[in-house]
């Protein structure tokens, strides 16, 4: 008898469906907000304020000088500013489409994406020298917006995905 249970539960574990990502026991809803783990995430000041404060401290230029150059960083640091809270609207929709699928990972999913936004920013970070005077502030505002685009366009694709589905002329993203 014992020789004829061993085939059996052998069979019946291969013939098994394979695990799912999470089954409803272990199951977690995804984070409300996706954290990316860059420095300064979601701390970006730009307000003209905070961006003159930057330009005064970093140069000794002319008023006009200074007026120009706290433009060029405020306008760097809404774009940043701008990609980060687009990013986080797409995450939102796409988590609305997928949020409550059991069958999902989510939250492995979020903190996958903020990895690759991650090794994104550091990657281009990399391969610059981070400039000098304010093109100190500049670059890495630039280099975090273009990443977070990326990472948003990611995130539009699979939300379309979810929301047409898998077809021939659709496939997944």
């Amino acid at each position: 008898m014992l020789r004829l249970l061993v085939p059996i539960f052998a069979l019946v574990f291969a013939a098994s469906p394979p695990a799912r990502a999470q089954d409803d026991d272990g199951w977690h809803p995804p984070p409300d907000h996706l954290t990316i783990g860059y420095e300064e995430e979601g701390k970006v000041d730009a307000s003209a304020k905070a961006c003159e404060v930057f330009v005064r401290d970093m140069v000794e230029w002319s008023e006009n000088e200074i007026q120009r150059g706290t433009m060029e960083v405020c306008a760097a640091r809404k774009r940043h500013v701008e990609a980060y809270a687009a990013l986080q609207k797409s995450y939102s929709e796409l988590m609305t489409y997928a949020g409550q699928d059991h069958r999902l990972s989510q939250v492995e999913a979020a903190k996958n994406l903020g990895a690759m936004v991650k090794a994104c920013i550091d990657h281009k970070s990399n391969l610059t020298t981070g400039g000098h005077n304010i093109r100190m502030d500049i670059i890495p505002n630039d280099i975090a917006a273009t990443c977070l685009k990326l990472g948003k366009g990611l995130l539009d694709a699979e939300t379309e995905w979810f929301k047409v589905g898998f077809t021939e002329s659709h496939p997944a993203p």
